[in-house]
């Protein structure tokens, strides 16, 4: 039987009359890549920030590998940000350190690991990433794709079992989404990691998935492989994957906007 890596159950989440999330739950089970989409404004990203306690919902229940992780005090924070990690969509890398300082920054400032030491460690795990040579640069010195691969690296360096992704092809050109996806799927295949990623990208979900589900009106409509959601008849997915004007989808924007 596959291992549960994480367990939402019915997580709702508002901000002032706005409600983000009503009663959203699923699973992800360990090794497996899975994906969030849905319509820009379902509070994709809001859900994710949840999973790693970085927003607290309103009410529910999040469980990472058995853990309560709603329960865990400020304390006990420290130790499950090494089990599950997050990887901006910025990749939010700080300007006035050196790329490998990033890299090893939680060893260094967290665990007390001496700076020679972690910086053998950035290094290797730059390498792995195919960004060796860049340890002494910026990143400023570096290309949006160059700077997310810094950020997967420095999730890798803690060494955890999940990583969350926030719309890591966001602002890509069609190469390096592809390039991306390709290291997503190697963090699976090679580095036996979950990951789960937001993605607005249609073929790039398609492309790395095990599963997806589908983020609407605040509850997840849909979840399925890759071929079973192309095969939905759910409307709402439906307008979502083939990109058309007319649906659901649609309707509740106009709705909105009046």
């Amino acid at each position: 039987m596959r291992e549960k890596a994480i367990v939402v159950k019915n997580l709702r989440k508002r901000f002032g009359s706005k409600v983000v999330h009503d009663g959203v739950s699923f699973t992800v089970y360990d090794g497996e890549i899975f994906v969030i989409m849905g319509p820009s404004g379902t509070g994709k990203s809001v859900l994710l920030k949840q999973i790693a306690r970085l927003i607290e919902p309103d009410e529910g229940e999040i469980y990472v590998y058995g853990v309560d992780i709603l329960s865990l005090k400020e304390t006990e924070l420290e130790r499950y940000r090494e089990i599950l990690t997050y990887v901006f969509q910025s990749g939010s890398l700080f300007d006035s350190y050196p790329v490998w300082y990033n890299v090893a920054f939680y060893l260094i400032e967290k665990k007390g690991v001496k700076e020679k030491v972690a910086r053998e460690k950035a290094s290797y795990y730059l390498s792995l990433l195919g960004l060796s040579g860049t340890e002494d640069l910026y990143p400023s010195e570096l290309s949006g794709g160059m700077r997310k691969r810094v950020a997967v690296a420095r999730a890798l360096c803690m060494n955890p079992r999940c990583i969350l992704f926030d719309e890591p092809t966001s602002g890509l050109d069609p190469v390096m989404t592809a390039v991306f996806d390709r290291l997503i799927i190697r963090l699976r295949n090679e580095f036996k990691k979950t990951c789960v990623v937001v993605s607005h990208d249609v073929n790039s979900a398609f492309r790395i998935a095990d599963r997806i589900a589908i983020l609407f009106k605040g509850k997840i409509v849909e979840v399925g492989t890759p071929e079973e959601i192309k095969r939905s008849e759910n409307p709402v997915v439906k307008q979502f994957i083939n990109g058309e004007p007319e649906g659901p989808i649609t309707e509740l924007l106009e709705q909105e906007d009046g």
